[in-house]
Order: C-alpha cells, then sequence, then structure tokens
C-alpha cells in the first residue's frame, strides 16, 4: 500500500467520524484544531498508536445483525462494538486459565 493511499484513506476516515457529529461538536473540534500550535503537532504524529490492517470475513447476514445491534446500543460502527466484544473475551479467557 502507497504511502499516499494510506493517508486517503485515514483521511477519509476521520472525515466520517467528523460528519457524524452534531454541528455544536463540530465547532468544538474545529475549535481545539485552531488552538493547537505547531508543536502539538509534532507530539500527537511522533506517538501514533501502532495496529495491524486486519480483516475478517463475515457474512453479510451476520454484518446487518451485528450493524442492528451497534444501532440499538447507540454505537456509531459496528466494528468498534465487535472489538470491545473481542477484548472483553480475550480479557476473560485470560483470567480463567
Amino acid at each position: 500500500m502507497s504511502p499516499g493511499f494510506k493517508f486517503h484513506a485515514i483521511v477519509g476516515a476521520m472525515k466520517k467520524k467528523f460528519a457524524k457529529l452534531t454541528k455544536k461538536e463540530q465547532e468544538k473540534v474545529e475549535a481545539e484544531y485552531h488552538r493547537m500550535k505547531p508543536e502539538d503537532f509534532d507530539e500527537t504524529m511522533s506517538s501514533p498508536t501502532r495496529q495491524s490492517p486486519n480483516t475478517v470475513h463475515l457474512p453479510n447476514r451476520l454484518v446487518e445483525k451485528l450493524k442492528t445491534v451497534a444501532e440499538q446500543q447507540g454505537k456509531s460502527e459496528y466494528q468498534t462494538m465487535v472489538k470491545i466484544w473481542i477484548e472483553e473475551r480475550l480479557r476473560q479467557e485470560a483470567g480463567v486459565r
């Protein structure tokens, strides 16, 4: 994956999250951004969280059910909910052994 593609993918994801915010929340985020100093960006950019790009293929019917549950729980994205579920289960499994 080229760096340019990766950058555009990240920007696209950020735009989607920003679009889901209320107008007031968007204004708050914009105000915080405009108050930042160049050194703030250095700190933010120098300590990114590391994640591996992983894909789990799920049947469409299962994805639709996950989306429904996420919506019922007030979650904006089902992927985040599934990640939390997996983390919780891993903690449970680690505690059992």
